[in-house]
């Protein structure tokens, strides 16, 4: 009898204890079920729009920044690489830039600009990509359709080449830089460097017995202030009784004056020797030897085109004196000369 009691005893303490327990682990689990139940935040609700504002912009360095000094800090993916569903804070981020609203210190603003310098570049170079691509497929097209009317043949290119500077229009603009009262462009200067060599010819000496001409400067790279000269022409005169030919070849240097680099008031020698051929009444040949020295201005252009004007004095010192209306590079048989040039420079 009294086992029985002693038993029913220790039952009911075993049962009171256990009822105790689980009342108080209902208020956790209901606690845990309710957080289980609740649907997660859209991505368009208000709660996640808070959640994103306080997230930082991405910095370019590191995966997080602080963005304004509140709010926590998250990762926040590249630009390109941000996952399905994920939010646009980077790009609310590079607006708030634009707006003046900037992260708190010098590292995270710098970071902030580049990545949205990179974000804008990246959108900039598909959008190229993509109208390129339109292009090129509308080019294809068009290629099809004339090729099917047979109004161009198989492999023959339609499209137009790129309009180019018309030659009067580089001559009109050169003459307006030579006319123009002040220049801020470095003598012997065009826009890819200093001019290394120079091409002229005498065009009034084609047809004042000089005959075809061309001299070509070229300037020292160790001292542009000087320039080596040489030139070569041939001519070819037809008379009542015979014909001449003269060919010669002619060498010199100059020093500049005011300029450099094949530009500017120049001064310099010139020695020249030709030989030719004589037909009259038989045949004779010659060969003549000259020197000058010649006082100059060349201008270049920045589009290259270049005028040369000078002035020199010279004549034969050795061979043949019979034609003393022999033309050359350094005068005839003796005394003063001009010179008109026109070529370009590069």
């Amino acid at each position: 009898m009294r086992k029985g009691a002693l038993w029913a005893v220790i039952l009911l303490a075993t049962g009171a204890a256990r009822g105790q327990a689980e009342d108080q682990q209902d208020p956790q689990q209901q606690g845990a079920a309710d957080d289980t139940a609740q649907p997660p935040a859209d991505a368009g609700s208000p709660r996640a729009t808070a959640d994103d504002t306080a997230q930082p912009p991405a910095d370019a360095g590191s995966p997080r920044a602080t963005a304004g000094g509140t709010g926590s800090a998250a990762t926040v993916a590249a630009p390109g690489t941000a996952a399905p569903g994920s939010s646009d804070a980077f790009d609310r981020a590079c607006v708030d830039l634009l707006h003046g609203k900037t992260p708190q210190g010098d590292k995270a603003i710098r970071a902030l600009r580049e990545a949205c310098a990179n974000l804008m570049a990246g959108r900039v170079d598909e959008k190229l990509e993509a109208e390129q691509r339109t292009q090129a497929q509308l080019s294809a097209r068009e290629h099809l359709r004339l090729q099917a009317e047979g109004r161009v043949q198989p492999g023959q290119s339609t499209a137009s080449p790129d309009p180019g500077q018309g030659v009067l229009a580089a001559f009109g603009s050169a003459a307006s830089e030579l006319a123009s009262p002040s220049r801020t462009r470095t003598m012997g200067m065009r826009a890819r460097g200093p001019v290394s060599y120079t091409l002229v010819t005498n065009p009034v000496g084609w047809f004042s017995g000089l005959g075809v001409n061309a001299e070509l400067f070229g300037a020292f790279p160790a001292a542009p202030k000087f320039s080596w000269v040489a030139g070569a022409r041939y001519s070819e005169a037809d008379a009542t009784n015979g014909t001449a030919s003269t060919f010669g070849g002619m060498a010199g240097a100059d020093l500049f004056i005011i300029g450099r680099n094949n530009e500017g008031l120049r001064i310099g020698p010139r020695l020249e020797l030709a030989a030719g051929r004589e037909r009259f009444q038989g045949s004779t040949t010659f060969a003549r030897l000259g020197m000058s020295g010649e006082l100059g201005y060349n201008f270049i252009a920045t589009n290259g085109i270049t005028g040369l004007l000078a002035a020199g004095v010279g004549g034969r010192v050795a061979g043949n004196d019979k034609n003393d209306n022999f033309a050359s590079f350094v005068g005839g048989e003796f005394g003063p000369y001009l010179k008109v040039g026109l070529g370009y420079s590069w």
